[in-house]
């Protein structure tokens, strides 16, 4: 257990405890697959900032845990959504669902977690969580077609970069401090505040992944290089690209529009942006982001979720998976 978790193990207990029982169904094939969804499940950074959110304003409520709730099921179904579009045979170091029980199975099952989360919200008339929840799952589908159609072209500007991780990442947990905060009863003042942090905290935490694709010794289940195979230009390798000649421009640009690459093929790739420092740039990018988290943190009266925030913005930037 993290520093952070430390500080509100109280509520991430409370929390999985609530998780578990709303997940609960008697259709056989949905318990095998949800209870192994449950069973591989990450760190919950997310319903962590929804709690944190409300914490901060000193007011954890019944509506806090649904919110995170909502929040952690939303995330959930995105993510097998998105291992069936890019044909993920790994989640988190373990088989995805689309590999053990196909397209089909895993489709339905991200809807039903959609779908769960929605009638939560509806059964405790929670209407300004399911208005922030629709706007956000728009803006997911919005981000994750721009950037298909830019991964297809292979014309991405760092402010179209920026765009998609704001719509794609940012987004949601922009939204998961907004619940937090609603479900706290802030006022608008802090409420801005609030989703500012959800923005930053969003952005970071992509650029650091962005970055830990270059780690070969990633404790991810995911390769070194995925976003490369992919055909996808993340920020280290974007800001290495402004530094590049024109041969080795096209170079990459072959690479990242082949189907198939060999391991010779994606180190060349890396090795450029070795050569070319995008992972530094792309640090300082990271660095400028905490720095304004904690900016916008230290405007908030000193408790222990205001401290568990600020171990979490450290996790974040210093972790290796």
């Amino acid at each position: 257990m993290y520093k952070f978790e430390k500080i509100i193990k109280k509520d991430i207990n409370f929390f999985d405890k609530e998780f578990q029982n709303i997940l609960s169904t008697k259709a056989s094939l949905l318990y095998k697959v949800t209870k192994y969804v449950s069973h591989s499940s990450g760190k919950r950074i997310r319903p962590i900032c929804t709690i944190i959110a409300s914490g901060i304003v000193n007011n954890i409520t019944e509506q806090t845990y649904r919110a995170a709730i909502l929040i952690e099921l939303l995330h959930t179904a995105t993510l097998i959504h998105d291992d069936i579009v890019d044909d993920a045979q790994l989640r988190r170091g373990v088989l995805s669902i689309n590999t053990i029980w196909k397209n089909k199975t895993a489709v339905l099952t991200g809807d039903y977690f959609l779908a769960k989360g929605l009638q939560l919200a509806v059964i405790h008339k929670d209407y300004d969580v399911l208005n922030s929840i629709s706007e956000v799952v728009q803006k997911i589908v919005e981000g994750e077609l721009f950037q298909i159609e830019k991964t297809k072209q292979l014309n991405l500007t760092e402010e179209d970069y920026f765009k998609i991780i704001k719509l794609k990442t940012a987004s949601l947990f922009q939204c998961a401090f907004q619940v937090g905060g609603a479900a706290s009863k802030a006022d608008q003042a802090t409420m801005l505040k609030l989703s500012t942090l959800g923005v930053i905290v969003g952005n970071l935490f992509q650029i650091k992944d962005d970055i830990l694709d270059y780690d070969s010794t990633r404790n991810t289940g995911k390769k070194s290089g995925n976003d490369i195979e992919e055909g996808k230009i993340n920020l280290p390798l974007l800001y290495s690209m402004q530094k590049m000649n024109f041969t080795e421009k096209n170079q990459v640009y072959r690479i990242l529009r082949k189907k198939i690459n060999s391991k010779k093929e994606i180190n060349l790739v890396q090795q450029k942006v070795l050569k070319y420092q995008g992972i530094m740039k792309a640090q300082k990018m990271i660095d400028k982001n905490f720095n304004q988290a904690i900016d916008v943190l230290d405007t908030f009266e000193n408790n222990n979720y205001k401290e568990a925030l600020k171990l979490l913005l450290g996790f974040l930037i210093e972790r290796n998976k």
